[in-house]
């Protein structure tokens, strides 16, 4: 039984990866994680059908559970700078069970997301070349296999994946780059969005301020918190980055902080130019511009809406590669899957078969309720940090170097665990029953494969 509890000390030194992330790339790959699908999508309709024109303030208490969690992300990556984010951080202090369990759930939310958001690139493409240049493409191709509706093969969504991995096999400086000029692009976009309409707002969208009243505000937070998810995947690159108590924690809270602006201001301007009812469409940004009679501006948001989730496909590539990357080097997965390339540094094995793999769900399967998982699979994660930080504060270990530690943390700390959970409470019981189905499943490889072949494991039988 000890065995599954015994804990991890990290050899930072050990690190066989290159550091070449810098604080702006790190600002840019949260930023790249964070804004997603969300602001163009969740924005209208969660407006629309949950809170009205208070999903201003739906934004901002979102911002506030979720920022306590970015602080925490910040502490334990300057103190435990590896690969493998909350899993590697849950290692040191919650022993390997647990680790495994955050893990294989980090291996479930950054390997949906991929085939997930490809699916919705797939979309927006399709529709972007349809509307700008009368292009109608095969039904065929156009879904995942469902001979019922006609469709065979989403092939732009397994193209799609196939290029991200494919980039992801050149290196992490190639793909940080391509991330941030996509990033630049995306906030030019968000910032005409604003620009143009500033001119149009109309006070009076706001006189109905709450129609849905108080629990639709706190309903509709319940979705836009899952807008904010994607600046963890920061942890896992840890290696990857100079200086690394300086840098990391300037990544996690920036690029929060970024994200958390655009997407208020945003959210502001598009229920005040445009009643709250009538923005429970699929591209609310756009749809605003071409009501106002703005067309070439909403075609532009059109074309950013499709930039912007190139970006969340390379930065959760990244996580996925590099937690199973640790998983893999702890050896509660199969070693030989932690082999770096010896010219782009890159765990290339790992990138070949997850782009394989993500490619095929995204072409052929049809994801549904199972996106859910997503949802609970990180929080549960950042749950466990939570946990995490407080042992270790309580621990005060001296061989930790903290760079960075949360303010007020007697206070923000507990208010965390508290927050997360509300959250999580608020998920549905089909969510919580596939959650504990999946998890069983990670435990059953762990007691056949992982407690047997773990480095620590090894160790000790030598």
């Amino acid at each position: 039984m000890h065995k599954m509890f015994r804990k991890k000390e990290y050899d930072i030194s050990d690190s066989q990866f290159e550091k070449k992330l810098g604080a702006l790339a790190l600002v840019m790959l949260g930023v790249g994680g964070t804004i997603g699908a969300g602001i163009f999508v969740i924005t209208g309709k969660a407006a629309a059908t949950m809170a009205g024109p208070a999903i201003v303030l739906s934004f901002i208490f979102a911002a506030v559970a979720v920022g306590i969690s970015a602080l925490v992300y910040a502490e334990l990556g300057s103190s435990i700078p590896v690969s493998g984010g909350a899993y590697s951080y849950t290692y040191t202090t919650l022993g390997e069970f647990v680790a495994w369990i955050v893990g294989w759930n980090l291996i479930l939310e950054y390997g949906l997301i991929v085939p997930a958001v490809s699916t919705g690139w797939s979309g927006y493409f399709r529709g972007f070349i349809e509307n700008a240049f009368g292009v109608h493409f095969p039904l065929a191709i156009s879904g995942p296999f469902d001979p019922t509706k006609g469709t065979y093969i989403d092939m732009f969504a397994l193209m799609m994946s196939v290029a991200i991995f494919t980039l992801l096999t050149l290196g992490i400086k190639k793909s940080a780059t391509a991330n941030t000029v996509i990033v630049t692009i995306k906030l030019v976009v968000l910032g005409l969005f604003v620009f143009v309409g500033i001119k149009y707002i109309d006070f009076g969208n706001l006189d109905n301020f709450t129609p849905f009243g108080w629990e639709g505000v706190l309903g509709a937070t319940s979705l836009i918190v899952f807008a904010y998810l994607g600046f963890d995947a920061l942890s896992t690159v840890a290696e990857e980055t100079k200086d690394v108590q300086k840098n990391l924690p300037i990544g996690l809270i920036g690029s929060l902080a970024i994200s958390t602006l655009l997407y208020i201001v945003v959210s502001f301007v598009l229920v005040s130019i445009i009643p709250y009812d009538k923005l429970d469409v699929p591209d609310a940004l756009a749809f605003a511009m071409y009501q106002l009679n703005e067309p070439v501006v909403g075609m532009l948001i059109a074309l950013g809406a499709v930039i912007t989730i190139t970006s969340v496909l390379i930065v959760m590539g990244i996580g996925l590669t590099r937690v199973v990357y640790a998983l893999s080097r702890d050896g509660l997965l199969p070693k030989g899957l932690a082999t770096l390339h010896p010219k782009t540094n890159t765990p290339y094995k790992i990138t070949i078969i997850a782009g394989i793999i993500t490619s095929f769900i995204a072409g052929f399967v049809s994801l549904g309720v199972l996106a859910e998982l997503i949802n609970i699979g990180t929080l549960f994660a950042y749950f466990m940090i939570g946990v995490t930080v407080i042992i270790l504060r309580k621990k005060n270990d001296p061989r930790l170097k903290i760079g960075f530690k949360t303010p007020f943390g007697a206070v923000l700390l507990p208010l965390n665990l508290i927050l997360l959970s509300v959250i999580m409470y608020g998920l549905s019981m089909d969510t919580w029953v596939r959650f504990i189905v999946w998890s069983g499943v990670g435990a059953l490889i762990y007691f056949l494969y992982g407690i047997k072949n773990s480095t620590l494991n090894r160790a000790e039988e030598d």
